[in-house]
C-alpha cells in the first residue's frame, strides 16, 4: 500500500471516529435522558416555587390575623370609650372612628379569606405536584440507563476505531504523518481527498485536465494538493 492510500485508509478511519464522537451526545437514548432530566429540574423548581408561594401566604395571613386582632381590640376599646362619654360630638366622634375601624376589619377579613382560598389552592397545586414525583423521577432513571449503555456501546466502538487508527499511524511515514496531521487541523478534519475523475471529493470541484495530468506523472508516494482546496490528493 502506497503512502497516499494508507493515508486514505488512515483518513477514513478518523473520519469514522470524528462521526462516533459527534453523533454520542445526538443519540436518541441520550437525547431522551437529556429531556427527563430537564424534566426533572422543572419539578423541582416548580416544587421550591410552590413552597415559596404557600410560606408566603401563610405569612400574610398570619400578619392579617395580627392585623385584624389589633383592630378587634381597637373597636372594643373605642366601644367601651363610648359607653362613658356624655357630650354629643364626643359621641359622634367615636362612632365615626368606630365605623371607620370597623371598615378596616372587614376588608382585612376580605384580603385574608382571599388569601385562603389562595393558600388552598397552592396546597392543592403542592399535593398534586409532590404525587407527581416518583413518576418523574423514575422516567428520568429509566432513560438514564438506558443512555448509559448506549454510550457505552459508542465508547466501545471509539475504543475499537482508536486501536485500528493507532495501528495505522505507526505504518506511515513520520513526515507524511505531520502532513498529514497538519491537513486535518487546517480542513476540518478532512486532510485527503479521492481524485475522481477530474474532481476533487474534499471541495468537489474540477480541476483541470492539465492539473489532472501533472498530477498523474508524479510518483506513487508523493502526495500532491487539490490547487483548489489544498487537501492531499490520493490518484
Amino acid at each position: 500500500m502506497t503512502t497516499p492510500e494508507a493515508l486514505l485508509q488512515l483518513q477514513l478511519t478518523d473520519s469514522a471516529i470524528d462521526q462516533i464522537t459527534n453523533r454520542m451526545p445526538k443519540l436518541p437514548d441520550v437525547v431522551a435522558s437529556n429531556a427527563t432530566k430537564a424534566a426533572v429540574r422543572a419539578w423541582e423548581q416548580r416544587k421550591l416555587a410552590l413552597e415559596a408561594e404557600i410560606a408566603g401566604l401563610e405569612t400574610s395571613i398570619s400578619a392579617s390575623e395580627i392585623t385584624g386582632a389589633t383592630i378587634t381590640k381597637q373597636i372594643t376599646r373605642l366601644e367601651q370609650q363610648l359607653k362613658t362619654v356624655i357630650s354629643p360630638r364626643e359621641a359622634e366622634a367615636l362612632m365615626h372612628e368606630i365605623e371607620l375601624s370597623r371598615g378596616k376589619r372587614s376588608a382585612q377579613d376580605d384580603e385574608e379569606l382571599e388569601a385562603m382560598d389562595v393558600l388552598g389552592s397552592a396546597e392543592q397545586s403542592f399535593a398534586e405536584h409532590l404525587a407527581a414525583e416518583p413518576a418523574v423521577r423514575e422516567a428520568a432513571a429509566t432513560a438514564l440507563e438506558a443512555a448509559t449503555t448506549a454510550v457505552a456501546a459508542s465508547e466501545a466502538d471509539l475504543v475499537a476505531k482508536a486501536g485500528e487508527r493507532d495501528q495505522m499511524r505507526a505504518a506511515v511515514d513520520p513526515s507524511a504523518l505531520a502532513t498529514y496531521d497538519m491537513m486535518r487541523g487546517q480542513h476540518n478534519g478532512i486532510a485527503i481527498a479521492k481524485l475522481n475523475g477530474l474532481q476533487c471529493s474534499g471541495c468537489h470541484l474540477d480541476l483541470s485536465r492539465g492539473e489532472v495530468d501533472n498530477i498523474k506523472r508524479l510518483g506513487p508516494e508523493e502526495l500532491p494538493e487539490c490547487p483548489n482546496c489544498g487537501r492531499l490528493l490520493v490518484r
